[in-house]
């Protein structure tokens, strides 16, 4: 049974406005997700990441951020992959 949140957002994802942020709000907090485990398992620091790609810190906690809502450019994205010893894929879904 769907809750009454569930519903609501269900009604909300026919505003086409209103799916575009949904879907970007979805898509960075998986990639937020993603490179916090990904960075974890390798028993690598917030630190220690930023040092090897040349930024902060700080970058890296926005980026592993659900609520920061700025996108990441590829070229970090792509750092960061290289970093972690993974490679970026971009893919377009219907």
């Amino acid at each position: 049974m769907k809750s009454d949140l569930d519903k609501h957002i269900e009604r909300q994802l026919k505003d086409k406005e209103f799916r575009i942020y949904f879907d970007k709000a979805e898509a960075k907090r998986i990639l937020a997700q993603e490179i916090a485990l990904l960075r974890k398992a390798q028993h690598i620091s917030q630190a220690q990441l930023a040092k090897e790609i040349n930024t902060t810190q700080q970058v890296i906690s926005r980026l592993e951020s659900p609520r920061d809502k700025r996108m990441p450019s590829l070229e970090l994205l792509d750092r960061v992959a290289r970093a972690l010893n993974r490679k970026l894929i971009i893919s377009l879904h219907s």
